[in-house]
């Protein structure tokens, strides 16, 4: 399997000085997800946690509904299937999910967006149900978790090119952490662990490196995780959607500050 590190000759410059110098950068690497062996999506992440990978994207895609959807999960050159190509995850789905699928053909996800704009806002949202949990959380609990994820990227420190997420209970017994080129596939790879793991998404707390799009807050209501925070700004779409569809959304949670834009009941002492 490919490391997520990988290391590359450069120049440096520094104060005027010009030396050769190896940096060490995030790999980038095609996955490609097939449907019973046939190609359905192309996505360009970091390499690890392929499985966990390909069923948080079917299900932030609303093609799976839950872990009984596969039947089947097999990824490239494993034991259980050692005729697979490289870099290719195939999944068997229940008869019902994969009339999900429709007459989707193969697509490419970049790293930087797998939304793209290929769909209208209005219809993407448009059977969305809204996020139903009790969950509470205190500021500083809040604050602790996130201080924790900054602690946990281990590959950032190395390359300072990767996005992370986590999903933690609120008293950090569970904590479920990716690291992705794309921030996207960071939130798919620990939504897709925390299923294949038997965990309640609706008690979950999800926790961003960067800003929070729209994407990202619409993929946390379709799996129902009550809280997204993050580091960074929310975006004016996400904050509509989270708005509507009772997301609590929190931006710049670092040190001991944070902003809570959207249903603040659920961060409270």
């Amino acid at each position: 399997m490919t490391k997520p590190i990988q290391e590359f000759p450069i120049r440096r410059y520094r104060q005027g000085q010009v030396t050769a110098f190896t940096d060490r950068v995030a790999v980038e690497e095609p996955l490609e997800i097939r449907l019973a062996g046939e190609p359905f999506q192309l996505l360009m992440r970091l390499p690890g946690l392929e499985k966990e990978l390909a069923v948080g994207f079917l299900f932030t895609e609303g093609i799976i509904r839950n872990l009984a959807d596969v039947t089947t999960l097999h990824f490239c050159g494993t034991a259980t299937d050692p005729l697979l190509p490289p870099n290719v995850v195939d999944v068997i789905l229940t008869p019902e999910a994969q009339a999900r699928t429709g007459r989707r053909h193969l697509q490419v996800a970049y790293s930087s967006c797998s939304l793209c704009a290929k769909e209208a806002v209005a219809e993407i949202s448009r059977d969305l149900s809204p996020v139903s949990s009790d969950l509470r959380l205190a500021p500083p609990t809040l604050l602790a978790l996130m201080a924790r994820l900054a602690d946990n990227q281990s590959v950032f420190k190395e390359t300072g090119g990767t996005h992370a997420v986590a999903l933690s209970s609120p008293d950090g017994q569970v904590f479920i952490l990716a690291e992705d080129i794309g921030r996207h596939n960071a939130m798919d790879k620990v939504i897709g662990r925390a299923l294949m793991e038997r965990r309640d998404l609706t008690r979950m707390v999800a926790l961003l490196s960067g800003r929070i799009s729209f994407e990202m807050a619409l993929k946390a209501v379709r799996a129902g995780i009550p809280i997204l925070a993050a580091v960074s700004a929310p975006t004016s779409m996400a904050l509509t959607l989270a708005q509507e569809l009772g997301l609590t959304l929190a931006g710049f949670v670092r040190g001991d500050k944070m902003n809570v834009y959207t249903h603040p009941e659920r961060i409270r002492d």
